[in-house]
């Protein structure tokens, strides 16, 4: 396994609960363990719409509907404090449109994703990215240092991407900033001067800040050809096919011509897959192509791979990472950051789904594909990942010539990646 270093995609450890021996049956725990996170979750949420709405009911400034003034924005800041990678990710597809709308304005973005700026520094348009801390003792100390750069900037614009963060608001809130834009709500509670109403916006998270800036704006809302980016140049990819090639000749594998196939098996909760489920899924999948070499991607140095006979590699920061899965002739994985980080390359990514939504956080290229693996066996997901191979097989670089047919939802919105349902053989 590759010795690089690194934090890029460290998954947090899962805790194990020992029950006495006198405890009773799980099932009978008035709390069931395994649902604990998700009904966490939905507290979580739940208290934090009735907080927005009693903020809400503060007296306040109506904000405008009217269309923002592209003419008059030279600077602008983007409030997702969020630390997960797949949410840094969700961002690109609005940096990219804002370069693309406003190119001369300078744009900074307010985020809690450690690497951050290794991911997002280098995309066309930014100028800084401050990274708030999410974890650690000195956490009010850094978060005040994070705060104090954004009050440092006055800005034309700040903008809350999403919905529902009450991070994101606080830092909006306390920008120095002319205009602010966010999503109109009942819960909405920061004092925005353009409001576009929650209840237009569309279902995918990486569409919903597009469609908030179109909608400002005025400008048409066409997402079809939106997608995650990565900013890796031939730099990055050097050093990604390079770490490929390291990770196949320690199994005895000839880099050239190898048909490789990544994949991630380290997903965490609910998402995650055990290893005994990805032992029978590449069982079957080489079945079905032998000539298929699979090559895992690991979360941290130190993690064991799912077979010790799998070429396997572990890659310290983001666009390393996303170049070397970018050498993938196809990459499988569960709804994790290193997903939305494949979908960010060319190559043709498999995204498994079972505890989370692909209308809200599915991959976006037309060559991926979301597959509903909540009910079905192993063998079926493999069955159903070889066919994609199959039409994807060769066309790894190039594989936007591939428009597979997407239901289409009401309004300007684009349609949720589609969900294919296999039944159990």
């Amino acid at each position: 396994m590759a010795t690089e270093g690194t934090h890029a995609m460290q998954q947090p450890q899962q805790a194990t609960v020992a029950l006495p021996a006198s405890a009773p049956a799980p099932r009978r725990v008035w709390w069931d363990l395994r649902r604990a996170p998700a009904a966490l979750r939905h507290l979580r949420i739940s208290a934090r719409a009735g907080f927005g709405r009693m903020l809400a009911r503060l007296p306040r400034a109506h904000a405008s509907a009217a269309t923002l003034s592209a003419e008059q924005i030279k600077s602008v800041l983007i409030c997702r404090v969020n630390a997960r990678m797949g949410n840094a990710l969700f961002l690109t597809p609005l940096i990219e449109q804002l370069h693309e709308l406003l190119p001369e304005a300078a744009i900074d973005v307010a985020t809690a994703y450690p690497q951050a700026t290794d991911l997002l520094g280098e995309l066309p348009g930014v100028r800084r990215v401050i990274v708030f801390p999410s974890r650690g003792i000195q956490l009010p100390w850094r978060y005040l240092q994070a705060l104090t750069q954004i009050r440092a900037q006055r800005y034309d614009l700040a903008i809350d991407p999403m919905p529902n963060s009450t991070s994101a608001r606080i830092v909006l809130s306390l920008c120095r900033a002319r205009q602010r834009l966010g999503f109109g709500s009942e819960h909405q509670w920061a004092r925005l001067t353009h409001a576009v109403p929650e209840a237009l916006m569309p279902a995918h998270r990486a569409i919903q800040p597009v469609f908030l800036l179109h909608r400002a704006l005025g400008v048409a809302h066409q997402p079809t050809g939106l997608r995650l980016r990565n900013a890796g140049g031939a730099r990055e990819q050097a050093q990604g096919r390079a770490l490929i090639e390291q990770a196949l000749r320690r199994r005895g594998i000839e880099p050239q011509d190898a048909q490789t196939v990544g994949f991630f098996a380290h997903a965490t909760g609910a998402k995650s897959f055990d290893r005994q489920y990805w032992l029978k899924f590449w069982t079957r999948f080489r079945q079905l192509a032998p000539e298929a070499v699979p090559v895992e991607f690991l979360p941290t140095p130190t993690s064991a791979p799912t077979d010790a006979r799998f070429a396997a590699l572990h890659v310290r920061t983001p666009q390393r990472l996303a170049a070397a899965m970018g050498e993938m002739r196809m990459f499988v994985c569960a709804d994790t950051g290193p997903m939305h980080l494949a979908s960010s390359t060319a190559v043709p990514t498999v995204a498994l789904f079972r505890a989370s939504q692909p209308a809200l956080y599915g991959p976006l290229k037309p060559c991926d594909l979301a597959l509903d693996a909540a009910r079905h066996s192993p063998a079926a997901m493999a069955q159903l990942c070889y066919e994609h191979w199959l039409r994807t097989r060769g066309s790894a670089k190039s594989c936007a010539h591939l428009h597979p047919e997407r239901p289409q939802e009401p309004g300007p919105a684009r349609s949720a990646p589609q969900l294919v349902s296999l039944i159990k053989p």
